[in-house]
């Protein structure tokens, strides 16, 4: 390999590294090297191929179009530098080193608790980032190695691996259904206080099936909207209303009876559950998270 390749591939890591970090001072403390040299090596690297890959400001930088997509495949070149290492990992049978998840905030506290509790007590080295949130983040400018999601997903470049479906039901705290009896029959539900997220899905009908009787439709009239689970939660839970939740993140909830499942016969379409990751081609760690992922949610 010549030296202006040898010369490339540094500037690929060192790209890389600032995008990393969020900045050039934190590449530059990261790598021991100096912020003018970080500086040097992306104009460098920008003036070589002829377009910009980030855009500088006082307190943040950047991706251009080119510098996304450049930084995807650059990852993918450390990636694969990173896999010598795994390597040794598999032989040793441990899994070491940071992972960055992300995931919609109910998942991301006790059911990925429960999915990943027995990776983690066997392998001590292997540290996660978590990050919580009911918006999607962007896999790349916050360096997400696996993002799980839920609903039909939508195009795009990344990687798509099923991780089963996830149930809804409708439910409702015990102090309002004290208060204005249990629904019955579904056209009971119009007769009722709604509560639901701020998405798209929210706008549509509400299909419930039963075995041996006709589909339900109905378009739930919302009392409060939220933008946020938990706090779709707690005021279910505080006896607010009926709501539609996701099975999996307040089961806890209707095993100690703060929640009640309303109309229990009656079943709604349940959602896609998914992660996605950046690459084809996933280091040992992410294998070994992924999988941990399938077994528990399949």
């Amino acid at each position: 390999m010549d030296t202006l390749s040898l010369n490339r591939l540094k500037q690929i890591a060192v790209f890389c590294q600032v995008i990393d970090n969020g900045s050039m001072r934190a590449a530059a403390e990261k790598l021991g090297m100096t912020p003018p040299a970080i500086s040097q090596y992306i104009s460098q690297l920008e003036k070589e191929l002829g377009l910009p890959l980030i855009y500088r400001s006082t307190r943040r930088i950047s991706l251009s179009e080119a510098g996304e997509r450049y930084y995807r495949h650059g990852k993918k070149m450390l990636i694969a530098a990173e896999d010598a290492d795994d390597a040794i990992s598999e032989i040793k049978h441990t899994l070491e080193g940071e992972l960055r998840i992300s995931a919609p905030v109910g998942l991301a506290s006790q059911p990925l608790a429960q999915a990943l509790k027995s990776l983690l007590i066997k392998n001590p080295g292997l540290r996660l980032t978590v990050l919580a949130s009911d918006c999607g983040i962007s896999l790349v400018s916050e360096q997400i190695d696996i993002a799980i999601r839920i609903g039909e997903p939508e195009p795009s470049s990344f990687i798509f691996h099923s991780l089963g479906k996830t149930a809804r039901h409708i439910y409702a705290g015990t102090q309002y259904l004290q208060q204005t009896g249990n629904p019955v029959i579904p056209e009971d539900l119009t007769k009722h206080h709604w509560l639901g997220l701020m998405s798209s899905s929210d706008f549509s009908a509400m299909e419930l099936m039963h075995p041996g009787e006709e589909n339900y439709s109905c378009q739930p009239a919302y009392r409060m909207r939220f933008n946020d689970l938990n706090a779709l939660i707690s005021h279910t839970q505080e006896g607010l209303g009926l709501a539609v939740l996701p099975a999996l993140e307040v089961q806890h909830l209707v095993k100690t009876g703060a929640l009640l499942k309303v109309l229990p016969d009656w079943q709604l379409n349940p959602l896609p559950l998914y992660a996605l990751t950046i690459d084809r081609k996933q280091s040992y760690k992410v294998k070994a998270v992924l999988t941990a992922l399938k077994d528990f949610f399949t």
